[in-house]
């Protein structure tokens, strides 16, 4: 836990850094959010929660062979804006998760998040921010029964921010997670994932405004198994 810890606290550091240094992160080819190939419009957000369901009734329903392991999971990041480069955010979650089976897994958890605006045009007030909210998450895996694979994963949730994120949006919005990254198996059951990938933020216009928020990250991920 202790290099777990560590390993975080230098991850976020070097990823801060970053943000101040560079006006743009690495984004996937594809996934443009001004191209139709985006993950975070309402028929992806459909689609992936459709395969999700699937998966876990193949598993429950067709296959039957369960692993039912659970975990307390733990995940802290951040993720920096596309394009412009002036906002950045930082999240921390804490839930449980579930692998029905070694090719995927499902998890819950509550979202603690803060952000920052550098955008020169607002006042000081409007540059720092909270918020709470609530994520699912849902992992396929690749070469599942190895102790190091790949994954693809993708997360969406609801977020109540205490004052509007970004300065002219809303305080309510719905969050959207899509990431490529590897999980290690410790020898103890345990699991370390770092990801990387898009964040998203949007009311879907069910608010007066909706500018939304789209940027690109990392994140680190420990999963600790329940006897």
């Amino acid at each position: 836990m202790r290099i777990t810890f560590i390993s975080i606290i230098t991850l976020l550091t070097v990823t801060n850094i970053q943000a101040q240094s560079q006006k743009d992160w690495f984004h996937f080819p594809g996934f443009d959010p001004a191209l139709p190939t985006t993950l975070t419009d309402k028929e992806t957000l459909v689609g992936v929660l459709g395969l999700a369901a699937i998966s876990y009734s193949l598993e429950e329903f067709l296959f039957k062979k369960h692993n039912n392991v659970n975990y307390y999971s733990f995940r802290a990041g951040m993720n920096k804006e596309y394009a412009w480069g002036l906002k950045n955010v930082w999240h921390q979650n804490a839930g449980i998760e579930h692998q029905p089976a070694p090719w995927f897994a499902v998890s819950a958890s509550f979202n603690l998040q803060q952000w920052s605006d550098n955008s020169p045009h607002i006042g000081t007030d409007d540059r720092f921010g909270l918020g709470l909210g609530l994520m699912t998450y849902y992992r396929w895996y690749l070469f599942g029964k190895k102790r190091f694979k790949p994954y693809i994963e993708y997360g969406i949730g609801l977020f109540q921010g205490f004052k509007e994120f970004p300065y002219n949006g809303s305080k309510f919005s719905f969050n959207h997670s899509s990431q490529l990254g590897f999980e290690y198996v410790t020898r103890n059951k345990n699991k370390v994932r770092l990801g990387y990938g898009n964040f998203h933020q949007t009311n879907y216009n069910m608010l007066d405004s909706n500018p939304s928020y789209t940027g690109y990250g990392f994140s680190l991920s420990y999963s600790y198994q329940i006897q």
